[in-house]
């Protein structure tokens, strides 16, 4: 009956688990009561959007600074560039690391700044509409096995935040039907209202603990980047890096306590098919 009337509406049929969820269940240890997830590379596959948005304005920046200037100008590596300088960071640091990587500098600005102001407000502008509008024309998904994981950490009762630099984070919870799972969001709105560092500071993974009132020690953070396993080994969380085998060895490098190519490694087999016997 549940699944009928999910198909009537716009959230996917809700999951009913054949067995009780215990924290072994989903590979954690039995002191663990809170979830943090990054969304970018753990629950949806939105690194190819953002990196995408950002190639659009830093390649046309450079490629205009360039011509006045008669630099060369390397222009911006979607997949390294946006690993090293972006991923991770609000967007006034990530251009502002961006271009310091190609030795320029340019004025912060004011928030107010005009979509076509080469400030670093300007351009972060620029990149927030460019991916707003692609949000619009593609959407994002979330990845094999993370819905089915957040679920079945709600069931096990656990608490459950995203902690997430961007100022898009809810349109992709939303776009992804994971918005309803979450208890709480540190995105770029609450890390500017209560003027917290980015990650590898451990601001973002603390305030998140606060929303939640979980400490940190019982708490797992799950992040696909480098600058988040810094930052949970400064928290005291437990911390899983997510990602592919390259990513994992880089982020067991950083002090991963643990590395998996997804979500749903952790899953007990159990946990991973339907009342029906299907996955």
């Amino acid at each position: 009956m549940l699944r009928e009337l999910a198909r009537g509406g716009r959230q996917p049929a809700p999951w009913l688990s054949p067995t009780p969820v215990t924290n072994k269940m989903l590979g954690l240890p039995a002191v663990v009561r809170a979830c943090l997830f990054d969304v970018e590379g753990v629950l949806t596959d939105s690194t190819r959007l953002h990196a995408w948005a950002w190639g659009e304005v830093f390649d046309d920046f450079l490629s205009r600074l360039g011509e006045t200037t008669g630099w060369h100008l390397i222009p911006f590596d979607r997949i390294a560039d946006y690993s090293a300088y972006v991923e991770g960071r609000s967007r006034l640091e990530g251009v502002q690391t961006f271009l310091r990587s190609r030795g320029i500098h340019i004025p912060d600005g004011r928030p107010d700044d005009a979509y076509d102001s080469d400030s670093a407000h300007g351009l972060a502008r620029r990149k927030g509409e460019l991916l707003e509008r692609r949000l619009h024309e593609q959407g994002v998904a979330a990845l094999p096995g993370a819905r089915r994981y957040v679920e079945a950490a709600r069931r096990a009762d656990l608490r459950r935040a995203v902690v997430y630099e961007s100022a898009s984070t809810l349109p992709m919870l939303e776009q992804a039907g994971l918005a309803s799972l979450i208890d709480a969001r540190i995105d770029a709105a609450v890390i500017s209202a209560e003027s917290l560092r980015s990650r590898p500071a451990r601001d973002i993974l603390l305030a998140a603990c606060r929303r939640l009132d979980v400490p940190p020690e019982h708490t797992v953070t799950f992040t696909a980047s480098a600058a988040g396993v810094v930052a949970g080994r400064r928290a005291g969380m437990l911390t899983v890096g997510v990602g592919d085998a390259s990513q994992c060895e880089s982020l067991e490098g950083f002090g991963a306590d643990q590395v998996i190519p997804s979500l749903g490694a952790f899953l007990d087999p159990r946990l991973t098919t339907t009342l029906d016997g299907k996955p």
